[in-house]
């Protein structure tokens, strides 16, 4: 997989060529996918809400929640765009936080309600760094009962806040690297880097540690700095946002394409009967592709000759079978 830093002088040029009637009458942002910095305190709805005003998108989605109380990278799709976040929910994440040991509340997170107090005592950074370790790796992990999972059609967290009984089942999960970046045992913290799947609730982590440890934690900062091909670093906040609708704000590739958000699946270009056919949803023999870009995953994105996404499919490039995901008719 390619590194997003790998593609930043090229998206820069994009953006500052793509304009039009947008938002503001500046930038226009309707049908691209945009690398937001989302603030502590707002709902990361209240947050694309914010966005779909600013651009004027006909709609707008996420590939990817954060809590309210959390901050950082969450990658929106504006307009016909939106039809792609179920392929970018797909990807890897990676957050930093804080673990606040010794106190547990009953959505493991500080916005929650004390449940339990423990002493500290006796912690050291050796022993916190050895219990990361062994929930590294593929790991059975039991998510939040506070969380946005289905029971019966209806969120859990709903059913706990009005006291009814949740059961979640545990979920396979893969932490790739869970590293403590920083002690500090006099107040009962410690900071972290994780590197994990789609599906991982961090809150978990923090407060399974915490058990392992035997004083109990909860979450009590987190910031997403990357998910896939995608870095914080690239993003703008939603004020830099409104900026950059009028024309001004920073220069960052924060503004990407289908084809760049989805860069790091194989890539067949369709000639132009090929083009007809893949709009119809009807398959095309292999001498209808111009160029074919093979990257060793079965997932390609299928363009016109003028660089249109036109459909994401599975391909057996072998036996040219195609099943197609999405066609993109617009």
């Amino acid at each position: 997989m390619k590194a997003a830093g790998s593609r930043t002088v090229d998206l820069a040029a994009s953006n500052r060529e793509q304009t039009g009637s947008g938002g503001f009458g500046g930038v226009d942002m309707r049908n691209q996918i945009l690398l937001i910095d989302k603030p502590e305190g707002i709902t990361s709805h209240d947050t694309v809400s914010r966005v779909q005003r600013i651009t004027g998108a006909s709609r707008t989605g996420h590939a990817g929640t954060l809590d309210r109380f959390a901050s950082g990278l969450l990658v929106i799709c504006n307009g016909r765009t939106t039809k792609l976040a179920r392929f970018l929910l797909e990807d890897d994440k990676s957050y930093t936080g804080t673990v606040r040991l010794g106190v547990s509340t009953d959505t493991d997170d500080r916005e929650g309600t004390v449940i339990a107090e423990r002493p500290t005592d006796g912690i050291t950074p050796e022993g916190i760094a050895a219990c990361a370790a062994k929930l590294t790796g593929e790991i059975s992990q039991q998510p939040p009962v506070y969380s946005a999972l289905k029971v019966k059609g209806r969120r859990a967290s709903d059913r706990a806040r009005k006291g009814e009984s949740v059961e979640l089942r545990p979920r396979m999960i893969r932490v790739h690297d869970f590293e403590i970046i920083g002690t500090d045992l006099e107040s009962g913290r410690f900071t972290f880097r994780v590197h994990c799947t789609k599906g991982t609730y961090v809150r978990s982590l923090a407060r399974d540690l915490g058990e392992m440890l035997g004083t109990g934690g909860h979450l009590e900062s987190l910031r997403r700095t990357a998910a896939g091909l995608f870095s914080i670093d690239h993003a703008v906040t939603v004020e830099e946002l409104e900026d950059c609708a009028r024309g001004e704000g920073p220069d960052r590739p924060f503004r990407l394409s289908p084809a760049e958000a989805l860069a790091n699946y194989g890539r067949i270009v369709a000639g132009r009967d090929a083009r007809e056919k893949v709009l119809n949803g009807s398959l095309f023999h292999r001498d209808g592709a111009v160029a074919i870009d093979d990257r060793g995953g079965k997932t390609f994105i299928i363009m016109d000759e003028n660089e249109n996404l036109i459909a994401i499919a599975d391909v057996d490039i072998q036996k040219w079978h195609i099943k197609y995901l999405n066609v993109f008719n617009y």
